[in-house]
């Protein structure tokens, strides 16, 4: 696409505003602009992304498809990330179906639709993204695979055998997991037994990988096994809760946290109550 100079001085324009999230000036230069450059709204599209402006930014990628532009690359990649974060799954599919049919197919909506199935817990759809890019022999990297065992984290119920299966499938590729990978792959094991969690938590410790506060706190609820309607908000909730977990959880849930917070990770609102619950119940770390 050829765009002329006041396009590109727009397309700066429009990235500044971006820079300093100020959507409305995008708004208001784009109300100016009466050509019909795919580029110039690419760019109104990764700011509406970058500024959280999702119901617009859909807005604006629903009027590019209606109009006909001339979607490229950038068209599908942030059209995606804006359609998955408003749920609008019939829109991600319908873009990624026009991607697999394109004849030049990089990695970077391939990113968006994998991370699109994670958001949505489609583990077919996210895997399927995998096996069409290893089958287009695009480079699949460590991110890849933490949003596919997310879309494991995040389907109902999560899939802990799926989850292992990715990881196990990554190690493989020599691919290095990262605390997103493990942080995913733990929210996984939701419903999984004891011991499979207790053996996520060595190979961290194998791979060097340090725990973080996001890392924690999904730790313990896979521990717990908190569902979403568990209450714990105030500590006596909380211990009355914890009694019916089994002994064997609750002192690795004591370990974690005191190995935790010894390497000075922060720990969650949930977390703190869980620990400040495991301490009024005589609940401590083993030696």
């Amino acid at each position: 696409e050829s765009i002329s100079a006041a396009e590109k001085a727009l397309m700066s324009q429009i990235m500044d505003a971006g820079t300093i999230g100020d959507w409305q000036m995008v708004e208001k230069l784009l109300s100016k602009y009466t050509g019909c450059s795919a580029s110039v709204y690419n760019a109104a599209l990764t700011v509406a992304f970058r500024c959280a402006e999702y119901q617009a930014g859909c807005k604006m990628c629903a009027e590019m498809i209606d109009l006909g532009f001339n979607k490229t690359e950038p068209t599908y990649t942030m059209g995606m990330k804006l359609f998955a974060k408003e749920r609008r799954w019939d829109m991600v599919r319908t873009l990624w179906a026009e991607v697999r049919e394109s004849a030049e197919i990089t990695v970077s909506p391939c990113g968006a639709r994998i991370d699109a199935a994670a958001d949505e817990g489609d583990i077919e759809g996210a895997v399927g993204v995998l096996d069409f890019m290893y089958a287009k022999q695009l480079d699949v990297g460590c991110n890849h695979f933490s949003s596919a065992i997310r879309a494991c984290q995040k389907s109902e119920p999560p899939s802990s055998q799926c989850a292992q299966f990715l990881f196990e499938k990554m190690v493989q590729a020599e691919l290095k997991p990262n605390i997103i990978t493990l942080t995913s792959l733990v929210g996984a094991h939701f419903k999984a037994p004891l011991r499979m969690l207790k053996s996520i938590r060595c190979q961290m410790m194998d791979l060097g990988i340090q725990p973080d506060r996001v890392f924690l706190d999904t730790y313990v609820h896979s521990l717990l096994q908190k569902e979403k309607k568990a209450d714990f908000r105030s500590v006596a909730e909380t211990k009355k809760y914890l009694s019916r977990v089994k002994d064997d959880r609750l002192i690795e849930a004591a370990a974690v946290i005191e190995e935790a917070s010894s390497r000075g990770v922060g720990l969650t609102d949930f977390v703190k109550r869980v620990r400040k619950s495991l301490d009024e119940m005589g609940i401590h770390l083993q030696e």
